[in-house]
């Protein structure tokens, strides 16, 4: 039997539609937003790799909050208006003791740096950026220019065109996709099935296929990426925006 097969990690449903999903991929952390279609309010949860809820479905006072990042034990939250993207307020959640938080109402959100949120005063357009310390708490005018910003390395598979593999032939894809894991290579495809679509993954070296799994059924339309890629685990959003489902490759 081939060590290279497919499982799976984890499978949730929320209960509302998530509209943004965040990163921590050195804490293999995921923060997750969902919003009520009704009051269009936002719930953040907070979830491990292999599917442990850390803070499940947390409320937003108001539709104006959305996620910005996630890093260790923070969940940062940013403003945002109808009228501009760019809006007045920063809020740092403690997601492990969420009464634990930090709120700038006078700043606007840059971005996130390895321990530090970058961040600018209310009415300045360009310039004036300060720093707020993931560690320390508080705010600084300047950081050490050694800092990086927080990067997750996130793959997406790409759209295959070229001549499809032998071993691939007998199978009647709508699509097809291709990844990296490891050494090998990952395939997935949507089927056709009455009217609604299957999704199939596959593992395969250059000459044969590993392992193969229906990941996804019963999907009403196809998806228009199928899945990220973190490593040698997949996620992958289906089924009204409200499943969340992963598996290692």
């Amino acid at each position: 039997m081939s060590k290279y097969t497919i499982s799976s990690a984890f499978s949730q449903t929320f209960r509302f539609p998530i509209w943004k999903i965040e990163v921590d991929e050195h804490s293999k952390l995921l923060a997750i937003e969902c919003r009520d279609p009704e009051t269009t309010l936002p719930y953040i949860t907070v979830m491990g790799f292999d599917g442990t809820i850390k803070l499940d479905h947390y409320l937003l006072p108001e539709k104006e909050w959305t996620l910005a990042a996630i890093q260790k034990e923070v969940v940062v939250l940013r403003k945002v208006s109808e009228n501009s993207p760019v809006s007045p307020g920063v809020w740092v959640l403690n997601h492990e003791i969420p009464n634990t938080d930090f709120l700038f109402h006078q700043y606007q959100y840059i971005g996130i740096l390895n321990g530090y949120i970058q961040i600018r005063p209310q009415h300045i357009t360009s310039g004036f950026e300060q720093y707020f310390s993931l560690v320390l708490n508080q705010i600084s005018t300047r950081i050490d220019s050694g800092i990086k910003p927080f990067d997750n390395n996130i793959v997406f598979p790409l759209e295959f065109n070229g001549q499809k593999p032998a071993f691939l032939l007998h199978y009647k894809n709508e699509d097809l996709w291709i990844s990296k894991s490891g050494p090998n290579f990952l395939w997935s495809f949507h089927e056709k099935q009455d009217e609604k679509y299957n999704i199939r993954l596959l593992i395969s070296n250059k000459n044969e296929i590993l392992d193969e799994a229906m990941i996804i059924r019963n999907l009403e339309l196809k998806l228009v990426q199928i899945y990220f890629q973190i490593g040698c685990q997949i996620f992958l959003l289906t089924h009204n925006k409200r499943e969340f489902v992963s598996y290692l490759v």
